[in-house]
């Protein structure tokens, strides 16, 4: 029976440690592509001409680079979709590289020089998203998804909307956004008729407060009709939505405590 017991404790103390483990990988994951980031905003962005030319064909050549590793890291995917342990570790990670180094890269160098700036703010918004997604309440992790989203979208808005050039293509963006939020009120909306279920997926507790996720949709989706008024509201409505990502932050911490 002693035996039973502590034989019992590691499986448990392992099953508490799963979550801290998976927001360490997120942390990680982050820090180096955030390293990446800032060297190529110094060297590519930031440097000289002879600098400039000399990077542009390596992060062209990295492109397709990150493609082929997410192709490899989609097929990994799928063989070991069953499979547990490093094998699904080592597909995430092949499948995330790839789609960072193709990703990134591209709006560098086609949103240039603004573009590394962007995913230099994106990058550490998805690894917070990462770490809360491994730590806390799931309808923390949607609502928080949905206002960092909101604040990206507001910040295009802000500098592309009264542009000749890009605005047809933020408007264009700002209605698919648009539509992206309705249907997460949308299947938000069935999975609390179903205790949380879509179909057989677990979309939600069955015990989540769904009203914080209606709330971030409702403020995202003003936020972004009103930046498309002027710079000077997108400007304000991006310090609304960043204080109110701070204070849910905040109170699923001390809830989490």
């Amino acid at each position: 029976m002693s035996e039973k017991k502590n034989a019992g404790k590691p499986v448990q103390a392992r099953g508490a440690a799963a979550p801290m483990n998976g927001a360490l990988k997120y942390f990680l994951g982050g820090c180096v592509a955030e390293f990446y980031l800032l060297l190529v905003r110094r060297y590519y962005v930031n440097g000289t001409a002879e600098q400039l030319v000399a990077w542009d064909p390596i992060l062209q050549k990295l492109i397709y680079v990150g493609l082929s590793l997410f192709a490899i890291g989609v097929v990994l995917a799928v063989l070991w979709r069953k499979a547990k342990g490093w094998k699904r570790s080592t597909a995430q990670v092949v499948l995330l590289s790839g789609l960072f180094l193709a990703v990134g890269n591209w709006v560098i160098r086609t949103v240039y020089p603004n573009g590394s700036m962007v995913m230099c703010v994106l990058v550490p918004a998805i690894m917070l998203l990462g770490v809360l997604w491994s730590l806390y309440a799931r309808e923390c992790f949607y609502a928080l998804s949905v206002l960092c989203s909101g604040i990206l979208v507001v910040w295009i808005c802000r500098h592309g909307a009264e542009s000749s050039l890009w605005r047809l293509r933020v408007m264009l963006g700002v209605g698919i956004y648009l539509a992206l939020l309705a249907a997460t009120v949308f299947f938000t909306y069935r999975a609390e008729r179903n205790k949380g279920l879509l179909g057989s997926f677990r979309f939600l507790p069955a015990d989540a407060d769904q009203l914080v996720i209606y709330l971030a949709c409702g403020l995202s989706a003003t936020a972004t009709v009103l930046s498309l008024i002027s710079s000077f509201i997108a400007y304000y409505a991006l310090w609304v939505l960043g204080l109110v990502v701070f204070a849910l932050a905040v109170y699923y911490t001390v809830r989490e405590l």
